[in-house]
Parts: C-alpha cells; sequence; structure tokens
C-alpha cells in the first residue's frame, strides 16, 4: 500500500504537469516571454522531479544498459508503420482543417520563421520526444502499473495522460471535435505502444526511435502548412 501511495503521489506531481504547460502556454498567457519561460519551467519539473524521485525516494541507480538491436528493430518499424500512418490520415483530412486558424496559432508561437521552425523541429524531434518517453514511458508507465497492479491498465492510463495535453492542444490550435477525436485515437494508440515497447524491452531508446520518426512526418505536415 506504502508503494502505491508513494506512486500516486509521483504521478500526481508529474502526470498532469503537460497539460498545464499546454492550456496556460497557449490560451491564459498572453506574453510570449513569459509564456516561453512558463513552458521551459514545466519541461524543466517534468525532467527533474522524476530524476530526483528514482534516485532519492526510490533510491535506485541509474542504468547503463544499452538497447538491444531487436528493441531498435521493433523501434523502427512501428514509427515507420506510424508515420505512413499519420501521412496517409492527413492526405485523407486534410481539407477538413481550419488551416487558417492553424497557421495563425502557428505563428503567434514564432514557427512561421523558418529558421526557428527547423530549432524548433529539431528540438522536438531530438529532445522533446526523449523528454516524453522519458516521462510517460518509463515513470509515468512505471508507477501507473504499481498503481493499477496491471501492466494493460498502467499501459493505458499512461497512454491516455499522453493523449490528454496533445488533444488540448489539437483543440487549441483549431481542430474540430471529430478531428481531435480521431487524432486522439492516434495518439492513444501510438502511446500504447510505445509504452509497450519500454515493458518489452526495458529501454526508452527503443521507444524514443518510433516516437522520433513520427515526429519527422508531423513536422514534415507542419512544413507543407506553414511553407
Amino acid at each position: 500500500m506504502e508503494s502505491k501511495n508513494r506512486s500516486l503521489l509521483a504521478l500526481l506531481l508529474v502526470g498532469f504537469v503537460p497539460s498545464i504547460s499546454v492550456i496556460f502556454g497557449i490560451k491564459i498567457i498572453d506574453d510570449e516571454l513569459t509564456s516561453q519561460i512558463f513552458f521551459l519551467s514545466c519541461k524543466l519539473w517534468i525532467f527533474l522531479i522524476p530524476t530526483i524521485w528514482y534516485l532519492r525516494v526510490d533510491g535506485d541507480t541509474i542504468s547503463k544498459k544499452l538497447p538491444s538491436k531487436d528493441g531498435l528493430k521493433m523501434g523502427l518499424a512501428t514509427g515507420l508503420v506510424m508515420s505512413i500512418i499519420i501521412l496517409i490520415t492527413w492526405l485523407i483530412f486534410e481539407s477538413t482543417l481550419e488551416i487558417d486558424q492553424m497557421t495563425t496559432t502557428l505563428q503567434s508561437n514564432g514557427l512561421s520563421n523558418i529558421n526557428l521552425y527547423i530549432l524548433g523541429m529539431i528540438y522536438w524531434i531530438f529532445l522533446n520526444s526523449l523528454l516524453e518517453e522519458y516521462v510517460f514511458r518509463w515513470f509515468v508507465t512505471t508507477k501507473s502499473i504499481i498503481i493499477f497492479g496491471n501492466n494493460n491498465v498502467g499501459i493505458i492510463f499512461s497512454a491516455s495522460l499522453f493523449t490528454l495535453h496533445h488533444a488540448i492542444a489539437l483543440h487549441l490550435f483549431g481542430f474540430l471535435w471529430w478531428q481531435t477525436a480521431i487524432a486522439s485515437f492516434g495518439l492513444l494508440s501510438a502511446a500504447a505502444i510505445w509504452s509497450w515497447l519500454y515493458i518489452r524491452y526495458r529501454s526508452i531508446w527503443v521507444c524514443w526511435l518510433s516516437h522520433a520518426i513520427c515526429d519527422v512526418a508531423v513536422f514534415g505536415i507542419g512544413y507543407t502548412i506553414l511553407f
């Protein structure tokens, strides 16, 4: 019971912060500099809390285990398959999206500048996706499994938290409710697959590879929208 209570506290300290970051960063805070500072503060929080918790509360040590070849192959395969699905879905539903509203929102965040877009792309593909795997697939998934006592339930719960803050972002970027619902189903499925990859291979590098490949497809679509 004590382990479950500690895991629940850990989850509450981290699990909802990305959603709060999106809401305040896009909708509530008007000043761009303040928004960026808040955004970075939230990123720092969700990195430090799991790290400190793992080392201090759980009393574990940092693992230096390298990913297996089979794991990397699975990460590559799932990333490519999901990227193809993302591109096909975009081609099917592109004409139904409010592109002007999406463009305005992206421009308000400075992403209409090609140099900033490339920098943002590099950050999201190589760093943000790694941070999300570190937080959601490692920390949140493992704590959720302890809380619920079941791998599948823990995976779905972790995937739901991951989907939540992305769904909020999509809504604020101008997606209609049914478009957000379709995208959320895809996000939930992808997040569950990444959590399964982590549980199967015990390496965030495996699920990060899959995630990063998907982000390449997403930023490719973003480029066609803005430029």
